[in-house]
């Protein structure tokens, strides 16, 4: 069999398809991956880009809509609160959903359902909306409780989410009537399979969380934001997970094709956070550190090695200033683009790749006697 392949046609094709698109000389574009010039296209990081400012006919930043269908729920704002247990309790998932965000409930520990029934009891009776969290062991009998409860939407939370019997589960949840999010995964292959079975939501990111070691103690992963690119190219919806460090990220994120972003670390340390208090900082970990493995009597050892890390944060205040200055961010960005909700957004954004000179100059630089 042979194939008359055409790269200028396909450029051209890609083109016009949905998908990112990098800034080239005298205003022309090329799509991902042909408008990464000098660079492995499958390394690039949010520091790795900038996005291009265009014309706007937009008069007023209070004109920009920031809200998002995601599954079941009508968001404010593009932001989940990670499934971590120093980050999202209680105190976080009521207040995220008074901002028109979403909290997710971390899973069970020791796989005991009692408490996250409980919980969702308890947030449904008041109309507050959460995701939560399941294992893979009993993952859909728990979902079949919380669903009867008031539960819409299931996080099957691991950290591979290409293990076949772990998308198995992940279709059976989604059988039963809930929302299913699935992941985590980092490439089209992955995202690939996942459409083929059915799944429709994927989260994204293997490695670049601000508590995760994954990328030193298994060598694996992928550029957060090539993954994005990568995935969003599928169809498939996309939850960013980590790599955030500014509220640029967030809007670099979004307008890679990302429907909502998923923040860890930037919201230990607030008030909201149950992370245990000491002194003037707040404890926050990895799910998959030593410590929350010590006191999950999970092993380590020939097997399984800890792939995060504790660490003690300043406090931060309630979780709204943070909150803000990542909204405040994405609707700046949108207003460069041009855009006016975020759809717009994502077929407006044009990337341009970020040299090492471009990331100096991005920072702050004003000489300090």
């Amino acid at each position: 069999m042979f194939f008359n392949f055409n790269l200028g046609r396909l450029v051209t094709v890609l083109s016009q398809s949905k998908g990112a698109q990098f800034l080239q000389p005298l205003g022309k574009t090329e799509p991902w991956p042909y408008g990464v010039k000098f660079i492995d296209p499958m390394s690039l990081t949010y520091a790795n880009v900038n996005l291009v400012p265009r014309l706007s006919q937009l008069s007023s930043r209070s004109n920009i809509d920031t809200s998002v269908q995601f599954g079941p729920f009508k968001l404010k704002i593009p932001i989940l609160a990670a499934p971590m247990d120093t980050i999202s309790g209680e105190l976080m998932v009521r207040e995220l959903f008074r901002l028109g965000a979403l909290g997710v409930v971390p899973r069970p520990t020791n796989d005991q359902p009692k408490l996250t029934l409980e919980l969702c009891q308890k947030l449904s009776r008041d109309g507050v909306e959460a995701i939560y969290a399941v294992g893979l062991k009993n993952g859909l009998s728990l979902s079949r409780q919380l669903k009867k409860i008031g539960a819409k939407m299931i996080l099957l939370d691991i950290a591979h989410g290409g293990i076949l019997k772990a998308v198995q589960t992940a279709v059976a949840i989604q059988k039963i009537g809930l929302s299913v999010l699935m992941g985590n995964i980092a490439n089209y292959e992955q995202a690939q399979y996942y459409r083929k079975v059915g799944l429709k939501i994927a989260r994204v990111g293997i490695g670049p969380g601000g508590l995760c070691t994954t990328r030193l103690v298994a060598g694996t992963g992928i550029g957060q934001l090539s993954a994005i690119f990568d995935i969003q190219r599928t169809g498939i919806e996309i939850v960013a997970d980590g790599g955030i460090k500014y509220a640029g990220d967030v809007a670099k994120a979004i307008a890679a094709g990302a429907k909502v972003v998923m923040i860890g670390s930037l919201f230990a340390g607030t008030d909201e956070a149950p992370g245990e208090i000491i002194g003037n900082t707040k404890v926050a970990r990895g799910q998959a550190s030593l410590s929350y493995m010590n006191d999950r009597h999970i092993k380590t050892g020939e097997f399984r090695a800890a792939e995060g890390v504790q660490t003690t944060v300043a406090r931060k205040g309630p979780v709204k200033h943070v909150i803000n200055n990542l909204v405040g961010g994405l609707r700046s960005a949108m207003s460069y683009a041009g855009a006016a909700n975020l759809g717009e957004f994502q077929q407006k954004a044009q990337f341009v790749l970020a040299s090492e000179a471009v990331r100096r100059e991005n920072q702050p630089h004003i000489n300090q006697s």
